[in-house]
């Protein structure tokens, strides 16, 4: 999980790198975070503490083929929050950002 290294202070592309070269990354929760671990709030995805262009990259650069996925996600207006960071509408915002860095850093590979 991104976060929990985030709140940790890590530097997560480096940290992604680290154990995707160990071969110990099989599941990916992609998610952000602002605060420590005693004080934290999950964040939308362009709005924590992480590069997450660059964390992308590092997945696509390294070959990673797993899945990944949004973990918890920001509860969006309208929403009942029955099932706080489940929501239907904060997870679509998350795929959609997701796809977009995806193809953008597949994208940049593409023109070097």
């Amino acid at each position: 999980c991104q976060g929990t290294f985030s709140t940790m202070g890590a530097d997560v592309p480096a940290e992604i790198r680290r154990f995707l070269d160990r071969g110990a990354i099989h599941f990916v929760h992609f998610r952000d975070v602002k605060g420590t671990p005693a004080r934290f709030a999950e964040t939308f995805h362009d709005l924590g503490q992480t590069d997450m262009y660059e964390a992308m990259k590092v997945y696509y650069d390294q070959g990673y083929r797993g899945l990944v996925r949004p973990d918890h996600v920001p509860t969006m207006a309208g929403e009942d929050n029955q099932a706080p960071g489940y929501q239907v509408l904060g997870r679509l915002y998350a795929l959609g950002y997701m796809h977009g860095l995806g193809e953008s850093v597949e994208k940049a590979a593409a023109s070097t």
